[in-house]
């Protein structure tokens, strides 16, 4: 059956240590944060596309597989205990639609190299490291942390409107633990129900909520994240809390400090990989154009097809289909 064939047994690499460029052997992991099945097409064709974070112990990894039928590969990752990928091609993540802590993110070709299959091999779950809620100002934004707190107030999921005009759900839960600091946890979409089924006093643990900033605030978004609920009294944390709310402690929100804001206008930040998001119909005229101007204000970079002048070379331009918006790379040709 198709995604579930016998492949030759390729070294097992950690996804740790994985380098840009062609995958040289095979990674094994849990699948988590699967997306559906969607259709793309661009310049190079019609197809299908859907993503998932594989984890091993060490680390984990995006994965976009693109193929012309997906259903039986999807329903793999959907059901099988873990799964083996090898073939793939590694880049630079996406921080827009990556929610791994990952540099790299990897696209699956199933119609070509790619090769997506069921494993026997046992796959230990990360382990997760605990932080004081306290300590959460000294992790730079977009850091993907795990913590352990009590509800200490909840926000009940309700419809709100985004600034692109559509609608999503939204809850909130605060959580405190005994370093004396409190931190809003936000859920969005499908997420925001969890909420409904929590309440003051119910212990959580969250392993992957991702730092954001909120005023001047740190925040946690929990919306890709693994929550564990512990009912109030079914946890070693309700005693503690309840002495807390006898003695009418005080928990201070967690406020960004110089670690965890972002870097200044003024400080040069390297960007190996700049992505320009355009429309799918923007492409043709990418195909053969010789020089880009790209103005920033009063400022300009030039880029061409040659290193005359000492532009920097566009070289060869490609689209690549991602779980997202259409839009096209610019791979630097040496």
């Amino acid at each position: 059956m198709e995604g579930s064939c016998t492949v030759p047994n390729q070294q097992r690499l950690n996804i740790a240590a994985l380098v840009s460029g062609m995958m040289k052997g095979a990674i094994i992991g849990l699948v988590s944060m699967l997306t559906d099945i969607r259709n793309y097409s661009n310049a190079k064709g019609t197809g299908q596309v859907f993503s998932f974070n594989l984890a091993d112990e060490d680390s984990e990894i995006r994965v976009s597989v693109f193929g012309t039928n997906l259903r039986t590969h999807h329903y793999l990752c959907k059901n099988a205990t873990a799964v083996r990928v090898s073939g793939g091609w590694l880049k630079a993540s996406n921080s827009m639609y990556n929610s791994t802590d990952n540099e790299l993110e990897m696209t699956l070709s199933v119609d070509k190299d790619g090769v997506l299959v069921a494993s026997n091999e046992i796959v230990q779950q990360r382990k997760a490291q605990y932080i004081k809620i306290g300590v959460l100002s000294t992790f730079t934004l977009r850091k993907k942390v795990d913590i352990r707190g009590v509800i200490s107030s909840t926000m009940a999921q309700r419809e709100i409107q985004t600034k692109r005009g559509t609608t999503t759900n939204l809850a909130k839960v605060t959580l405190v633990d005994d370093s004396a600091s409190s931190d809003s946890c936000t859920f969005w979409a499908d997420s925001a129900s969890l909420v409904n089924h929590w309440t003051v006093g119910d212990t959580l643990e969250v392993q992957g909520a991702q730092v954001q900033e909120y005023g001047n605030d740190i925040s946690l978004n929990c919306t890709r994240a693994n929550v564990r609920q512990y009912p109030a009294n079914d946890s070693d944390l309700t005693e503690w809390f309840e002495r807390a709310q006898s003695s009418q402690q005080i928990f201070e929100p967690v406020q960004k400090t110089q670690s965890t804001a972002r870097p200044p206008d003024n400080q040069e930040v390297r960007r190996d990989t700049f992505v320009f998001q355009c429309s799918p119909e923007m492409f043709a005229s990418f195909r053969n154009v010789q020089i880009m101007q790209v103005r920033c204000g009063d400022d300009e970079i030039i880029f061409s097809r040659d290193k005359r002048g000492g532009d920097v070379s566009l070289g060869q331009m490609e689209s690549t289909p991602i779980a997202g918006p259409s839009h096209s790379t610019i791979n630097e040709d040496d």
